[in-house]
């Protein structure tokens, strides 16, 4: 990224990255990863979305580095050059599950058969119920 809020972004997410692996010493933490992080144009807000190898344990994941957040930051403002270390925020990434829900749908769309005008009229045939009145004719009296 050519732009300096860019660098700044990419150097705190090496840096968390780091500190989450190696100085928090959680075995929660081995399997962790930061696969985006958004900063405000200030540097004063930092979110930053996680994911862990087992999905089951990336809800207590974020819960962890929630707490953890004022200790991650002050490890951070050790590490950083900057005027301002901002505040952290972890949340759960879902991009990873968004994707693989709509591969699936893809995948059966592409199985099912395609339908037809025809295939349309036989299925609301099927589905209302036959319904027979009868007319009843009325005379004008003249």
């Amino acid at each position: 990224m050519a732009d300096k809020k860019g660098r700044v972004q990419e150097i705190i997410q090496r840096d968390v990255s780091e500190i989450i692996l190696y100085e928090l010493k959680s075995p929660l933490c081995q399997y962790a990863s930061i696969n985006e992080v958004r900063m405000t144009s200030d540097y004063s807000y930092c979110k930053f979305y996680v994911t862990h190898m087992d999905p089951t344990k990336t809800d207590v994941l974020v819960d962890f580095l929630n707490t953890n957040a004022k200790k991650i930051r002050s490890l951070l403002s050790k590490r950083l050059s900057i005027y301002k270390t901002p505040e952290l925020s972890f949340f759960k990434d879902e991009v990873y599950e968004k994707a693989r829900h709509i591969d699936q749908v893809i995948e059966n769309a592409l199985k099912k058969k395609p339908m037809t005008l025809k295939d349309l009229e036989e299925q609301e045939k099927k589905a209302k119920p036959k319904t027979t009145r009868k007319k009843t004719a009325t005379k004008k009296k003249a």
